[in-house]
């Protein structure tokens, strides 16, 4: 009788310290993800017009794997105005998944069909918060810019369109 007290008490000991590790564990991973700054990557550049005229160019960071996606923009204090990230859609149901969690600057969000069009803008889309889901099976890209530059540069529902040029890798 006096092994299976030990027994168990060695394995209550053992549960105890293993919850207080993984406590700690999350704890530090909060810490370090808090002080933890993403650089941009640039992979091409983004023309924007509307009707025959271009009247914006940015670099794009361009998000294609699973990773890249679910990660975004998180981990990134800032922006400069004249860049974006560019999401490819893969799956209609990628779009579900977008979220503003753990991002640290507000946003506005352009959908982009298939024939390069916006489709829908959301605007000024603040930090930490779910992204309304715009359930469109035309949406095949998402591109991420900051928050007011859709004003500033004349981005237009149904009007704009861009078209990507990739930087060799």
């Amino acid at each position: 009788m006096n092994k299976v007290k030990f027994l168990f008490f060695l394995i209550v000991i053992f549960f105890f310290l293993s919850s207080e590790k993984s406590e700690n564990e999350n704890e530090l991973f909060r810490d370090i993800g808090d002080q933890l700054e993403i650089q941009f990557l640039k992979h091409g550049e983004l023309y924007m017009k509307n009707k025959k005229k271009i009247f914006k160019k940015i670099e794009i960071e361009l998000v294609s794997k699973e990773i890249e996606k679910k990660n975004g923009l998180m981990y990134r204090s800032f922006m400069k105005e004249d860049r974006g990230m560019l999401f490819i859609l893969d799956k209609k149901e990628e779009i579900q998944q977008m979220n503003m969690k753990n991002m640290r600057i507000p946003l506005d969000i352009v959908y982009i069909d298939h024939f390069n069009t916006v489709i829908f803008v959301n605007k000024y889309v603040s930090p930490m918060r779910n992204v309304e889901v715009i359930n469109n099976p035309l949406i095949k890209y998402i591109l991420e810019i900051n928050a007011g530059m859709s004003d500033k540069w004349g981005i237009k529902k149904g009007m704009t369109k861009v078209f990507l040029i990739k930087k060799h890798r």
